[in-house]
Order: C-alpha cells, then sequence, then structure tokens
C-alpha cells in the first residue's frame, strides 16, 4: 500500500493543486516560501490521527486569504492495496478500472470566526459522508520531522521519546518481564547501600515527627519503576562513550531520524508506513546529506516494510543526488502555485539517465530557478554575469540560475518543460555554427528549435557562428580578447595582435582570431577567466554585447530595453 497522490484546494497560498507521488522516495524541491511545508502539513492532516501530538491545528492565517475562508479540502489516493488493506479499508474504497481498487481519505476544514477554531470533518471513499474504519490509524503510520529540529528533546528519555518508541515496536509483550527482572534487582542492590539505607531511615523518622505513627507512611527508595513502559522511558543514546546530549546537531538528526525509521520498518501490522522530513539536510555537511539521501533511498525500495519517504528540501546536492523520478520540484507561476512530478513526464529512459549524470550539484539549482539561461559550456557560463552588466542587467538580481550543459546537450534538459512540466522562463545560448554564413543555423540548432516550439516558455537564442566568434565582432570587446589571449599565450599573441592589426573589417578580424583561438585549442575556462576580468574594468556600451545574448537576456527580464532583431 502506498501514498499515489494529494488534492489540495484553499490551504495557505495553494488555491488548488494535485502532487502525484512516485513509489519510494519523494523529494519536493523549490525555493523558500513557494509552498513545500505546505505540501507536508496537507499530509499530516490527513496521516495523523487528531489526538497525536504531531497534528497540526489549524488557525485563521491557514485558510487561503481574499477567498471568505472557503473551507480547506484535502484528499489522498492510495494504491497496490493487498486483500487484507482492502478489507480494513473497504469504508474508503473506490473502484478503479480492472477490478483494482483504491482507498480514497478525504478531509474539509471550515474556519468558524465565532469560535476562531477550525471544524474538521473526515471521511472515506468517493462521496462525501462515507464512513472511516473506527481502527483506521491502527493500519497508517507516519512519522514527522519537522524543519530546524531539535533532535535533543526527541531523544531525551521519555514515554514519547524516538527511543522509547524504537524499543517498544522490537519488543513482544513475553519479554517485557526481563526487562523488569533486571530492574527488580537493580532495585533490590541499591536499597542495600548504606546512603540509600540512611536516606529511606531518615525520611521515615521526618515523616513520623510530621505525621505521627497513625499517619505516616514508609517510604521505599528506588532506582526505576520496574515496569517495561516506564523501563524504557528511561532508556538513552550513548555516541562513542559520551551522553547524546554533547554529540553534534547533525549526527543526532541522523540518530534520530535512523530511530524514526527504525520504528515504522518493525511493524509488522502496518499497511502504510510513511515518514515526512521537512529539510533533511538540516545540521548535515554535503558528504552527510549524500549518505542520508543513499539510506533513505534504499529503505524505500525493499520488498518488506518499506517505507514511503516524502521529504521536501530546497538543497541543490539533495535534487543532484536523488533519483530523478523522486524529484518534485514546485515553483510559483503568476500568482499560485505550480508543481511537476518528474515521474509523470514523458522521458525517454536513455535521455533520463543521461540527465541524472548532468544533474551534479550545481545544473540541479535549475530546480530551485525563477528563470534560467542554459549555455554551451564554461567560457559562456563565466562571461554572462559580466556581459548582463554591460547590458545593463545583472543575473543575480533577476534571479536568473545560468546551467552549464557540457556541449550540445540540451536534448536531456528539454523534456523537463514538456507538457506538464517545468512553467519558468528559459532561454538556450547556443552556436549557430554557420561556417560558411548561408544565413540557416546547423542542423542540430535547428531540430532544437524544432523541439522547443511548442513550448511558450523556452527559447533559442543562437550566434551567427560561436560565441567567441560574435563577441570579436566587437571593436571594443575584441582587443580586450587579445589581451586575454596573451595572459596564455604571450609570443603567440604578440603575432596574433599584429597580424590583425592589418585586417580592417571587423568581421574578417573576427574569423581570424576565431581561427588562431581554434587551432590552438585554448583552455576556454582560463581565457573566459581572464576576459571577465579584464571586462569589469571597462566601460562598454551596451551594443557591444551580442545581439542574440541581448534577446536572450530580454526574454528572462534580466535587461528592459526593447528586443533586437535576428536571433
Amino acid at each position: 500500500m502506498r501514498l499515489k497522490s494529494l488534492e489540495i484546494k484553499n490551504f495557505r497560498k495553494i488555491n488548488e493543486l494535485e502532487v502525484e507521488f512516485p513509489p519510494g522516495l519523494s523529494v519536493v524541491v523549490g525555493e523558500n516560501n513557494v509552498g513545500k511545508t505546505t505540501i507536508i502539513d496537507a499530509l499530516r492532516l490527513l496521516l495523523f490521527p487528531s489526538s497525536d501530538f504531531h497534528s497540526l491545528n489549524l488557525n485563521e492565517d491557514d485558510f487561503s486569504r481574499g477567498t471568505e475562508n472557503l473551507p480547506i479540502e484535502v484528499s489522498c489516493i492510495f494504491t497496490d492495496l493487498n486483500e487484507n488493506e482492502e478489507a480494513h479499508f473497504h469504508e474508503c474504497l473506490v473502484l478503479k478500472g480492472d477490478d483494482a481498487f483504491i482507498a480514497k481519505l478525504s478531509l474539509r476544514a471550515e474556519f468558524n470566526p465565532n469560535t476562531q477554531r477550525a471544524n474538521i470533518k473526515m471521511w472515506g471513499g468517493e462521496t462525501e459522508g462515507g464512513r472511516l474504519p473506527i481502527n483506521l490509524y491502527d493500519k497508517i503510520n507516519s512519522i514527522y520531522l519537522q524543519p530546524l529540529r531539535n533532535p535533543e528533546k526527541g531523544l531525551k528519555p521519555s514515554r514519547y521519546s524516538q527511543i522509547s518508541r524504537l524499543i517498544d515496536s522490537l519488543t513482544e509483550e513475553e519479554k517485557y518481564e526481563e526487562f523488569e527482572k533486571i530492574i527488580s534487582k537493580a532495585n533490590s542492590s541499591i536499597r542495600k547501600l548504606e546512603s540509600i539505607e540512611a536516606a529511606k531511615n531518615s525520611l521515615d523518622k521526618l515523616m513520623v515527627s510530621i505525621a505521627g505513627d497513625e499517619l505516616s507512611q514508609s517510604t521505599e527508595l528506588i532506582f526505576s519503576d520496574p515496569s517495561f513502559p516506564n523501563i524504557i522511558a528511561g532508556i538513552q543514546p550513548e555516541i562513542e562513550d559520551l551522553p547524546y546530549s554533547l554529540n553534534g546537531l547533525g549526527y543526532n538528526n541522523l540518530i534520530y531520524t535512523a530511530a524514526s525509521l527504525g520504528t515504522l520498518k518493525s511493524n509488522q501490522k502496518l499497511g502504510f508506513r510513511s515518514i515526512l522530513i521537512e529539510e533533511p539536510e538540516a545540521h548535515l555537511h554535503p558528504h552527510l546529506q549524500v549518505l542520508l539521501l543513499r539510506y533513505l533511498t534504499n529503505v524505500t525500495q525493499q520488498e518488506e516494510n518499506s517505507v514511503q519517504v516524502i521529504a521536501s528540501s530546497h538543497s541543490p546536492i539533495l535534487a543532484s543526488q536523488a533519483p530523478v523520478d523522486s524529484i518534485i520540484p514546485i515553483h510559483e507561476k503568476k500568482g499560485g502555485v505550480r508543481i511537476v512530478s518528474l515521474s509523470e513526464l514523458d522521458y525517454d529512459s536513455k535521455m533520463k539517465k543521461k540527465l541524472k549524470r548532468y544533474l551534479d550539484a550545481t545544473r540541479s539549482e535549475l530546480f530551485f530557478a525563477k528563470r534560467i539561461l542554459m549555455v554551451e559550456g564554461i567560457s559562456e557560463a563565466l562571461l554572462m554575469p559580466i556581459l548582463a552588466e554591460k547590458a545593463n542587467g545583472n543575473i543575480k538580481e533577476s534571479a536568473v540560475t545560468v546551467v552549464n550543459t557540457d556541449g550540445l546537450n540540451f536534448n536531456a534538459f528539454i523534456p523537463l518543460f514538456g507538457k506538464g512540466g517545468l512553467d519558468i522562463p528559459t532561454v538556450i545560448l547556443t552556436d549557430g555554427d554557420d561556417k560558411d554564413r548561408t544565413g540557416n543555423p546547423s542542423s542540430t540548432v535547428q531540430n532544437l528549435v524544432e523541439s522547443c516550439n511548442d513550448k511558450s516558455n523556452v527559447k533559442v537564442k543562437y550566434g551567427e557562428i560561436t560565441f567567441e566568434h560574435e563577441l570579436a565582432k566587437s571593436p571594443v570587446i575584441l582587443p580586450l580578447m587579445i589581451k586575454a589571449f596573451k595572459e596564455l599565450h604571450p609570443n603567440l599573441g604578440d603575432s596574433l595582435e599584429s597580424e590583425l592589426a592589418q585586417i580592417n573589417e571587423p568581421i574578417n578580424k573576427a574569423d581570424k582570431f576565431l581561427e588562431v583561438f581554434v587551432e590552438k585549442n585554448v583552455l576556454k575556462g582560463q581565457f573566459a577567466q581572464e576576459l571577465a576580468g579584464l571586462l569589469e574594468g571597462e566601460s562598454i556600451a551596451k551594443d557591444q554585447v551580442p545581439e542574440y545574448i541581448r534577446n536572450a537576456f530580454k526574454f528572462l527580464g534580466v535587461t528592459k530595453e526593447g528586443e533586437a532583431n535576428g536571433q
């Protein structure tokens, strides 16, 4: 049994949203204040009984503003039920083709302005009013790990500590006596200690002095209440011979998460197990983030007692390491919230594997972006920020994420923007490779343009031949390019500078520069670093920035100038 989908209406900033969860691990990613926590809290409303101390208390701020307190509506669909689960959830079943049943849970919360409270109604099945199993939560168990959590509090000895719950779930009732015998022996030994016996006698005498012989009570001093619940309530973790309270926040978070997962996995009677984690990266350095994610992925893939993990994160590291199908980006669009389950996109399996190889920590930032500029290589990636400044714009202030695809690998990313995909303003910046100046770009670029024709939020912008050639056309930028070239190749740079001085036409100068640049196989990253430093100190008119790059900036809102003609 697994959670397949969640539907939300009128909850905080979400007017209407449907989330499709893949089997196993789901990682909801997006920038701050976009709705990740709202998704987790919507699940808490349904997956936790109201009496649970993790339950969510709704207030007026939870109801969508400007809607006159329209009711909050949340529903969940569960699939892959076995016969026992179908029997348990029979009031919630809905027939969905091929004689397969799903289970549906729904909730409506209405705000009462007189009592300042939310009235909540739950039901099972397709129609409102359907009954719920009396013992609904005997088969559903979820654990919630809040953001910036205090794991020390969760590990502190108590009846509700996660360590206590883990031990309880792993201990059969007939084994309770073993715990109780040990504590009873300890109590007997403690009582025989001279100082304990002296303290007991002192208390008894004082009680007689206060209450007299008739009303006084005899006192015993014991180490612990010898009952199983109280015994395990006093157990706490010790880490490398030190109490957990002296351990770091990051490692205590891992211990708490491990204990939570262990509690879920050990309960054989559950039909649905899930853990909701906000910001699993909290207090963890990058390597531990990766190891935790790998463990969470493995836990969800086990055939027996598997746990469905739903995490929300704004860590590009987690997004880069998570299985592609587990990633669920969320972003704002026209005042609303839009969500994409990558598992639901029409993605060729080969291309999906290629995408996974490219989604390192830097490229994964596209899931958190408001605008995206995709470029072929390191040279463009390094120079875009300074070129934007010269065009009277600012890449960072415009919230543009530059994605370096390492060559013509845009095809691995394009399916992300297809039907039902990311609806984020995106520009693909590439070389036209029209070396013979026919007026048409290469077939590769033409195919790229065609593949994006049905995506209004994606534009392909290209220069005539190459990026470096376009820059070299500028009589202001070319001298700086020569200077940067000379830093890498002093002798060849001097001869190139002399040769270019004999050429009059800017286009011919650009041709010659590109010829030598390619023949020498210049390291583009180093060259771009040098050129970026030189451009910073120069006053350059915006029309010296190549036209197709200015057009890209215009589409992304980096600059406000009228878009130039051409590509």
